[in-house]
């Protein structure tokens, strides 16, 4: 008999907040955003199969509100901390799986290697989204679990930030 676990969507939970201190000169004000979402939906897992199975890419979305007068250029860098595992569960059951912050799945998303975007926030910006950034997954083979839905939330993020113009004050 084939066992197959269906990996549900999973659901990182962001807390980060990004914060830009207030522009000097023609840029005067200030930018202020925050991580509105971050999913990653898994494919079917085959645990029998013994090989890694690849997952389609998952997404973060920034939102920012700005008071400034002139267009900020937003760069933003977020770190996967190493706690909580990365393993989804169905009861008792866990399925670990590994994120990477490029498409080959060769560079691992931890606390050294970032997966990182930038976008343009417009002059006095109310609630504006960041286009969609990338990151990957697999789920590594030969891990024996029953048939069920998998998730886990409230994964860890930490995040540096950066914006052009530069305000007097840093970033």
């Amino acid at each position: 008999m084939k066992k197959t676990a269906a990996a549900a969507a999973l659901s990182l939970a962001l807390t980060t907040l990004l914060v830009f201190p207030e522009q000097a000169g023609a840029a005067n004000g200030s930018v202020t955003c925050s991580v509105v979402s971050a999913t990653l939906g898994f494919n079917a897992y085959n645990p029998i199969s013994g090989t890694a199975e690849t997952l389609p890419p998952g997404s973060i979305t920034v939102q920012c509100t700005s008071t400034s007068n002139a267009a900020i250029s937003v760069t933003y860098s977020l770190t996967l901390a190493t706690s909580p595992a990365r393993a989804m569960a169905s009861g008792a059951n866990n399925v670990t799986y590994d994120l990477y912050t490029d498409s080959a799945r060769t560079i691992q998303w931890n606390t050294t290697n970032q997966v990182s975007c930038n976008f343009t926030v417009s002059a006095g910006a109310t609630n504006q989204q960041s286009p969609s950034c990338s990151f990957y997954g697999t789920i590594p083979g030969s891990q024996d679990v029953p048939a069920g839905t998998y998730t886990q939330t409230g994964l860890a993020v930490g995040g540096t930030w950066s914006c052009n113009p530069v305000p007097s004050q840093g970033c």
